[in-house]
């Protein structure tokens, strides 16, 4: 069976027809939300001619805000000093603005600035652009035009400014600020495809323009986040941000954010402020953090505190591991008994091994090497990690997993619904009990077979489709039982952000038996790590065969 497809050739102007698109969508749902701004640009883009509207929306996918003549060749545009006219006329694009030595160096080349700059630049003809820039500061700090930078050198240069009113329009339409208009294009395409999901237009994802523009400024905080910080920078940040709020998704954004400024703020040792921004969060690893700024304080008593509320009420499973690794010394400096640890028997090997090649003399990885040498033809071993599992727990959540709720969708462009991680994303689902049965009485194996079958090439955030064969879903249909594959699947739903990764590098499967194994390699210097301690674990209290292969090489 084929579901190869060779990809549709797109209409020179594909990008317009799909900015319409979105402007459209985004007018009939967030009508009131747009303000006086937002709504004369799609107005007046709307009352654009054919060529100046491909001009527009070409420029805006470009990096601003200004744009050479010599830089515009667009086969679709007939003339682009025509539609450029036609956009200084509606006001869309200006002409002859001061601009900065930053933004002029922006628009140039290395070369480029040493001909215009020839004597302040002398004997500079090896130096980087950046040093170039930084020796013209000191001289040329007025704006001005382009004109009367470049001395006429280098033809016109217009400033189109509309990326703010863009990027809004985009996150009204996708609810996030990572899509664009490339996922128009990836469909369009048929690299993806998505499921036929029903979008709740009664839902939306911000009630007001304050709920926008608070999401917007906690966007643009974090994109001023990266990068090297000082701690005064950093409690600026912090400063900055906006007042907690109702809505469930901006309020989780927020603790992100106050979590990730916390995080810098404690590198670079201002505890304080770290625990104050991590007070404001409800999102791990906040309390985590506060027991260990606590106890570098000597603050025990309260460490202690808030740890046994962690204890008692860990967020997930990957909270309350930490948790459960941080109290024995923090009951120490206390003087406080602990329970005893109660620790699963994990069966381990040890494998001394020859390193193995590739055609190309590259050394394999350990765990293809382990692979190679347990795979026979009656027990075919596969390097499977997190793709077959959390695969087939795609395939078998996929009917809820995609069913049209209130605030699941907001977009036709999701690989899952806006909630996936939430801690109601089962109750929000009575529907999944329906599955788990059947698990129970055996109709799971034709049901992840019929999604496979229907749902093929389908985005999913779980299945990799190049990985989940039918062949291997068959396989491992016919080796792992249904009471094994009901008890992965639970720990997933319990905490499918954290527990849909961690599960061991490979598979073996034993079909004569209807039986098989997971194997996690280490090679080398390499260690356990924590959520894959946790399946481990899980594994063991549960009978699940699973080991682990420690590998040296010799």
């Amino acid at each position: 069976m084929t579901h190869a497809t060779t990809p549709p050739d797109l209409a020179p102007d594909y990008y317009l027809t799909n900015f319409r698109f979105l402007v459209d969508w985004v007018a009939a749902r967030y009508n009131d939300l747009l303000d006086k701004d937002d709504l004369a640009f799609i107005q007046t883009f709307q009352q654009l001619d054919h060529p100046a509207q491909c001009l527009l929306v070409r420029l805006c996918s470009r990096k601003g805000p200004l744009f050479r003549q010599d830089k515009l060749r667009y086969p679709e545009v007939d003339s682009i000093s025509n539609a450029v006219q036609t956009l200084l006329d509606a006001g869309l694009m200006q002409q002859h603005l001061p601009i900065s030595l930053t933004e002029l160096a922006a628009s140039l080349t290395r070369h480029e600035l040493l001909t215009l700059f020839e004597k302040p630049l002398t004997g500079l003809k090896q130096a980087r652009k950046d040093v170039l820039i930084q020796t013209l500061a000191a001289s040329h700090s007025e704006p001005q035009t382009w004109q009367n930078w470049t001395r006429n050198q280098l033809g016109e240069a217009w400033h189109l400014d509309h990326q703010a009113i863009v990027s809004r329009l985009l996150i009204l339409f996708f609810g996030n600020p990572y899509q664009n208009l490339t996922d128009f294009v990836l469909q369009d395409l048929g690299l993806f495809r998505y499921e036929n999901y029903q979008i709740d237009h009664r839902y939306r994802l911000f009630k007001s323009r304050d709920e926008l523009e608070q999401y917007q400024q906690l966007v643009a905080l974090r994109d001023a986040l990266d990068g090297e910080h000082t701690i005064e920078t950093l409690q600026q940040l912090g400063e900055q941000l906006p007042p907690v709020s109702d809505n469930e998704r901006l309020q989780r954004r927020r603790a992100r954010l106050c979590n990730d400024i916390a995080y810098k703020l404690e590198r670079n040792g201002n505890h304080e402020a770290a625990l104050q921004l991590y007070g404001q969060s409800h999102l791990p690893p906040a309390r985590e953090r506060r027991i260990r700024l606590l106890e570098k304080q000597q603050n025990y008593t309260a460490a202690w505190a808030l740890l046994n509320e962690l204890l008692a009420t860990p967020a997930n499973e990957q909270e309350l591991q930490i948790a459960r690794r941080m109290a024995p010394k923090i009951a120490k400096k206390l003087g406080h008994p602990l329970l005893p640890k109660t620790v699963g028997f994990i069966i381990e090997q040890q494998l001394s091994l020859t390193p193995l090649h590739n055609e190309a003399g590259e050394i394999l990885r350990v765990e293809e090497v382990v692979r190679l040498i347990l795979n026979t033809e009656t027990a075919p071993c596969v390097y499977a990690e997190n793709a077959l599992l959390t695969g087939m727990f795609g395939l078998w959540l996929w009917p809820e997993m995609f069913r049209g709720i209130e605030g699941a969708f907001a977009n036709p462009f999701q690989a899952a619904p806006l909630d996936m991680y939430q801690e109601n994303f089962v109750s929000r689902r009575p529907g999944i009990d329906e599955l788990r049965s059947l698990l129970k009485n055996g109709d799971y194996r034709e049901h992840t077979l019929r999604c496979w079958q229907e749902k093929f090439g389908i985005t999913n955030h779980f299945v990799n489709w190049s990985f989940l064969t039918r062949e291997r879903i068959e396989l491992a249909l016919h080796c792992i039982p249904a009471s094994h594959l009901t008890l992965i699947f639970e720990r997933i739903l319990f905490d499918i952000k954290n527990n849909r990764s961690g599960l061991p590098d490979l598979i073996q499967f034993f079909p004569e038996q209807a039986s098989y194994r997971m194997i996690e390699v280490k090679g080398p210097g390499d260690r356990i790590q924590d959520n894959q301690q946790r399946w481990l674990d899980y594994f063991a209290q549960h009978s699940i065969p699973a080991e682990v292969a420690y590998v040296r090489w010799q």
